[in-house]
């Protein structure tokens, strides 16, 4: 999540740098455009057709992943439908709704998080739509000389935590060329939709993309997408013979989320071996109904290489159960803020652009606008790249090297977009595959 809406960040910087020859710029209310992207997309919105839909979600790089879950609704209108979602642990919601009333089976001890996430994205796909609608402010787009466009981009900012544990937290909607959701992000929710199709009046996403942390990316593919009365039976919106709620999540606010969390173990700060040595980092937080912390997810750092050793923490906490205002049992899911402090330990090794490059096994070449890099200079960026060789994030590189010069503002984006399609065979290091850096070398074109 943190590289999207990082990107959507940068995006928007981009757009601010002064005017180039022959880009032209547009602008609309953020309003407009949330309205408009809903009326196309949302399935169940105006003009809506009776549809029946399956999704799959899976992390295609790890078959042996837990994430793995289905999502299946048969929807006629508000007043009738039934949903069933899936998960790999287990879990097994089935909600009908028939006549405008509601009966729900729940089977396991968990809805998670990241599953929540794709049934958000199929049914609700901007879950704070009226906050933006709002925000009372303008979104922009560019084209470029070469017709190259940016996606039109908003951005708001909020914090998690309270005190010296406050930091920056980023929400953010980016359209697609034609006014549909190409990226929906905040500290709760992160997706793409893509591969958009027809479907009566809607145009319908049939791939969802999730990142909830840097190397782990979960796809929810849709399988199924028809007219609803080919895929019905007579007992379809029959009620169930239960009415649980066991899986209802609440969101809670950061103080909440602290005071509950007052008595956990506090988390330890291991040595680091590059970056800060003080500062902030913010992790969303998932805790079931019996207090246990079920998926803690990065959402940024003053330091990164401090998240995974809070995560593993956090993620052993146990704290006091849950309740709704009338005592009932609920999962409570919010951002949590941590101050840190630390040392160096043993630093991170920076490989230069010829050791980089021999490590690599896919390079994609950025495409540059025209006019934005001088022809016979070069420019340096910098990458980090994890142990399985994924490229983890990136940015202007700050390493002196001799020939060259950090790397025009508005080409970082394009390069960044290219760095992250980059594979790299592991850096090894006494047997054992390395975390590292490299400043990478572009040519001015």
């Amino acid at each position: 999540m943190r590289i999207q809406g990082w990107c959507a960040a940068l995006l928007l910087a981009v757009i601010s740098v002064p005017s180039y020859s022959q880009i032209q710029r547009t602008s609309i209310p953020i309003r407009d455009a949330v309205d408009k992207a809903l009326k196309k997309t949302l399935l169940t919105g105006e003009n809506a057709r009776p549809f029946h839909i399956r999704m799959v979600v899976s992390e295609p790089e790890n078959p042996q992943s837990p994430y793995q879950g289905t999502v299946e609704e048969w929807w006629v209108s508000a007043d009738q439908w039934r949903r069933e979602v899936t998960a790999k642990s287990g879990m097994r919601q089935t909600i009908v709704v028939s006549d405008g009333k509601k009966t729900e089976k729940d089977e396991g001890d968990y809805f998670p998080l990241w599953l929540r996430r794709f049934v958000d994205a199929v049914f609700d796909p901007l879950p704070d739509a009226a906050a933006w609608r709002n925000a009372g402010v303008t979104i922009g787009q560019i084209t470029m000389p070469n017709g190259a466009k940016s996606d039109p981009c908003a951005r708001a900012e909020s914090k998690i935590g309270t005190g010296d544990r406050a930091t920056a937290a980023f929400s953010n909607v980016c359209f697609d060329s034609e006014g549909r959701f190409k990226f929906v992000g905040s500290p709760r929710f992160a997706m793409e939709f893509h591969d958009y199709h027809g479907f009566g009046k809607k145009q319908a996403a049939r791939q969802y993309i999730g990142d909830p942390e840097p190397g782990t990316k979960l796809v929810g593919n849709v399988t199924v997408l028809e007219d609803c009365a080919k895929a019905t039976t007579p007992s379809t919106f029959s009620p169930i013979c239960a009415n649980d709620d066991r899986f209802r999540s609440v969101s809670v606010s950061p103080s909440q989320l602290e005071r509950l969390t007052a008595d956990a173990i506090p988390v330890t700060w291991p040595p680091v071996r590059s970056g800060n040595l003080r500062g902030r980092l913010a992790m969303y937080l998932s805790i079931d109904s019996e207090g246990q912390v079920r998926e803690a997810w990065p959402l940024n750092s003053d330091n990164a290489g401090l998240e995974d050793p809070a995560r593993d923490q956090v993620m052993k906490w146990r704290v006091k159960p849950p309740k709704d205002e009338v005592g009932n049992p609920v999962q409570i899911d919010g951002g949590l803020g941590f101050s840190f402090e630390t040392v160096i330990g043993k630093p991170l090794p920076v490989l230069s652009d010829a050791e980089a490059r021999a490590l690599a096994i896919k390079i994609v070449e950025p495409q540059f606008p025209a006019g934005t890099m001088k022809r016979g200079r070069r420019y340096r960026i910098r990458i980090a790249v994890d142990e399985r060789g994924k490229v983890a994030g990136g940015g202007a590189g700050d390493t002196e090297i001799d020939g060259t010069e950090m790397m025009p503002g508005p080409c970082v984006f394009w390069a960044i977009m290219a760095l992250f399609k980059w594979e790299f065979r592991p850096y090894m290091v006494d047997g054992k595959p390395q975390y590292f850096y490299a400043e990478i070398v572009f040519d001015g074109k």
